[in-house]
Order: structure tokens, then sequence, then C-alpha cells
């Protein structure tokens, strides 16, 4: 049984529980005004019956409700079906030297699918929304999608993203947004294609302006880089609400408040990729951030601090997992801190608070925005985040 078909029964049944139980509402309430009783004690009786059946009232509507989302979602899929059996027919008439065309309608096919998971999902929130009380929150963070695939969770984000979103997903192709809200972006690229149990993820935190949706692009490129270095997935996680400016970057509490929202969001890594090494890199203001996140929990393996202003912590040992530090020479946030602290707490980069310098990429030529971009780098963050290889 196909799943328009399995939706359409489901509905026929729940309708024919309705008019079930509609008859007994219907019956109930013409039994208790028929009593044959007067003055105060009939007024009571059909009072206390009244009360008995009302509360049908609301379960009545959802269940109408419910129906109608149920046969919705069922001319939906019937649609999506009727695709899918077209392109079946199509790469079925294929020959072998018809390799382009198999392969895009392989890729076709397989996004159709997807789409059915994601329609099927839909449903069932929809569903949830309906019949709970409180009501159902959308969908926001990694969390709440459960065990659904990646694709999956990319489409329904999709099909709620922005324009600016949605634009962005079509010009980097090898992303999968995992998060999307106002002001906030999180997600995955892969150049090398997206695999069920990656050997190893890095999450990216960046830092000043990254809530501006003109800079998101930047940070997918930035993402892509370190996916390509390491060997992995790039989590690009612009998931909080960063300062606007350097002036603003002076103050801890969007850190702090963003450091609890990347200890959720890797706790998700972890249980989707529970066999994969994490690694999570901490860019300019993004550092300070990560230094709350991993104050607080083991967020990854390894700790990567770059251009960093500071962490919170006053020594490397406050932070869970190995510690590692890169700035580049001629980078100005040097200016922001130092040796025995500054606006954010001392220079991860300096011996005394105990990080290991990120092999052969501490001290670099460059300023600020020249990381990645920058081979000599990569290569260096390659070593650390990457599953088979650890630095000497």
């Amino acid at each position: 049984m196909n799943l328009s078909t399995a939706l359409r029964h489901s509905a026929a049944q729940l309708a024919a529980d309705h008019s079930g139980l509609h008859t007994h509402y219907a019956d109930s309430h013409n039994d208790w005004r028929s009593i044959p009783l007067g003055g105060p004690a009939g007024v009571a009786a059909r009072s206390g019956l009244a009360e008995a059946t009302e509360w049908l009232r609301s379960p009545l509507e959802e269940m109408k409700q419910v129906i109608e989302v149920l046969n919705h979602h069922a001319d939906l899929q019937a649609w999506r079906e009727g695709v899918e059996a077209r392109i079946i027919s199509f790469l079925g008439k294929l020959d072998e030297f018809s390799v382009p065309a198999a392969l895009a309608g392989g890729v076709l096919l397989r996004e159709v699918r997807e789409l059915g998971d994601a329609l099927d999902w839909l449903c069932a929130r929809e569903i949830d929304a309906l019949c709970t009380p409180t009501g159902v929150q959308p969908p926001q963070r990694l969390e709440d999608f459960g065990d659904l695939p990646l694709d999956t969770i990319h489409e329904i984000n999709l099909a709620q993203a922005s324009d600016r979103v949605v634009q962005l997903a079509a010009s980097n192709p090898d992303m999968r947004i995992v998060e999307t809200s106002p002001g906030r972006l999180v997600a995955l690229v892969d150049p090398e294609s997206f695999h069920t149990e990656p050997a190893c993820v890095t999450t990216f935190v960046e830092g000043v302006h990254s809530s501006d949706p003109s800079t998101w692009q930047r940070a997918i490129d930035r993402g892509r880089a370190i996916a390509t270095a390491s060997g992995g997935p790039a989590a690009v996680w612009l998931g909080y609400q960063a300062p606007s400016s350097l002036p603003r970057a002076v103050h801890a509490d969007p850190a702090r408040a963003a450091g609890q929202e990347l200890v959720r969001f890797q706790r998700g890594i972890g249980a989707r990729y529970p066999g994969a090494k994490r690694t999570v890199v901490g860019y300019s203001y993004g550092s300070v951030v990560t230094g709350y996140a991993a104050r607080e929990e083991n967020i990854a393996s390894d700790i990567v601090l770059v251009g960093s202003p500071g962490t919170s912590a006053r020594h490397a040992s406050e932070l869970h997992g190995t510690v590692w530090a890169a700035t580049n020479d001629n980078d100005p946030i040097a200016i922001a801190t130092g040796p025995l602290g500054g606006i954010h707490g001392p220079d991860p980069t300096t011996q005394s608070f105990g990080a290991t310098a990120l092999p052969g990429a501490d001290g670099l030529p460059g300023d600020h925005s020249s990381y990645w971009e920058d081979p000599q780098f990569l290569r260096g963050l390659g070593k650390v985040a990457s599953h088979n290889s650890r630095p000497e």
C-alpha cells in the first residue's frame, strides 16, 4: 500500500469513528432533553447530563480537522507518487548510452522520495499541533527532528526558510540546512558528498556580524574550506544573535547565551553521528562563545581557537577537550587581549594560557580575515580536525 492510499484509509477510518461518536453525542442530547422531570430536580438532572456529554465537542472538532489534514496530505503524496512513477518510467526507457540522463534522473528520484519523507513528517507535526492542548512549537533545532535523514531535514527547513536562505541553498548544492530562523542559520557543508556516518564533523562558530544574512555566503565558503581540510562535513554554526559591531563585541552576555545553544547543538551532532570525531573551531568572537560552551560540557574532543580575543577562561584546563590556538602576526585582535588578560580573558596563544599552538599555523603573516584562504593554516587545522591524523 502506497502512502497516499494509507493516508486516505486512515482518514476514512477516522471519519467512521467521528460519525459514530457524533451520533452518540446527538443521541445523548436528545435523551437528556426528554427526561420527564420538572422543577429544580429536572433542571439539575438535565444540566448534569449536558455537562457529561458536552466535553465530546472538542474531540469531535479535532477529529474533523485531522481528517482534513490526512486527506490534504493524501492529495500531496498522490501527486508526488505520480511524479516518482514518471521518473521511474523514464529511467526504465534509457539505454547504456544515456549515462548523464540516468544520473540526473537518479538525483531527481532521490529528491522526490526525500520530499515524501518530509511531507509525512509534516503531516505528523500538524496532527500533533491539532491534538496537543498547549500547541507544538515549530522545529528550530537539530534535536527537534529526531532521526530524520539529513536531506529530509534540509527540505523541511527549506520550505519555511527566508528567500535569502533559499537562494543560498540554490547557490550551494553541497550545503544542507539543519536550523534556520530570523537571524540564524546552521548548515552542514560537505563538498565530497554527505555520508551517513562521517568519520569527523567540525563545527565552525563565526563571530561579529555573523547574524547578518549578507555575510552567510562568506561563512559557507569558510566552512567548505574547513570541510576540505578535515575530510569531513563542517557545520557552519551561525545559531545565535551575534554582536553587530566591534564595540558591541566587548559584552559577554551574547556569548554566554550562545554558549548554551552551542552545547545543545553539539549534543545533537553527537547523537546523530556518535562515531564521528567532533571538533569545534571558534573564530574571533565565536571563540568566546566556544569558550563558554566548552567550560560547561565536553562539546568536542578538540577545541580550536582562532583569532581569539579570549574565551572567558583563565586557563585551557578550564575547557573540556584538547585546546589549540592560532593568531596571525598581523591580526589586530591582539590589542584586545594579552598574557595577563583582556576584555574576554587571556590570549589563548600565550604560553601561560596552556593551549597548544595549532601545528604550523600559529603566528602566520596574515590578518584577521586571511585564515580561511591560507593553505598553511588550513593544513594545520586539518591535522587536528581529521579523524585519521594526529599532530605530533
